[in-house]
């Protein structure tokens, strides 16, 4: 009984360390702002120049998926098509989102790269316009402004309607 709690005592305390801290990179950069004009590597504005460490997601690259899955809601845009059951097809696919991180880690200067529809579309903008802030890109040991393509999915592929509870069907109950 006593390693059962051990262990599940060990598991909770790794599992609060492991927890992240989206706001960890936020006080490294208090009361900075980046209002000066300066050079953009990445995506489409500049190739990136040797020695260049590109901006971090708190977490790293897996929780910055992780983040966008979590936070993008479905948006239920019908393409006018059925599957073989008569059920309507929503569109699915990826919006592409080319943003900058600029050198207080804040991301901005949001542009669809890849459309879907309006509403798809929207959705993937407020996602990108709730990120938290990066850990900047650095140069030469300078903090510079770097550019990024995030590709938010929209993937259900069908509407789902929920089966009825066999247990408790309506038309195999006597009284």
């Amino acid at each position: 009984m006593y390693r059962f709690i051990a262990l599940a005592f060990a598991f909770c305390c790794f599992a609060l360390l492991q927890a992240q801290d989206y706001m960890k990179y936020a006080r490294m950069y208090e009361g900075c702002e980046d209002k000066e004009p300066s050079v953009i590597y990445g995506a489409s504005y500049n190739p990136y120049p040797p020695g260049l460490t590109d901006a971090e997601f708190p977490g790293g690259d897996v929780e910055f998926i992780v983040y966008i899955k979590n936070n993008t809601e479905l948006q239920e845009v019908y393409s006018g098509e059925y599957d073989e059951q008569g059920r309507p097809l929503l569109v699915t696919g990826e919006v592409w989102v080319e943003f900058v991180v600029d050198r207080c880690g804040l991301v901005g200067n949001l542009n669809i790269v890849q459309s879907l529809t309006d509403e798809q579309d929207a959705e993937a903008l407020r996602v990108m316009e709730s990120l938290p802030i990066f850990k900047a890109a650095e140069l030469d040991g300078y903090r510079v402004k770097s550019a990024y393509i995030a590709k938010i999915p929209f993937t259900k592929p069908l509407w789902e309607e929920p089966e009825p509870d066999p247990l408790y069907y309506y038309d195999d109950y006597y009284y």
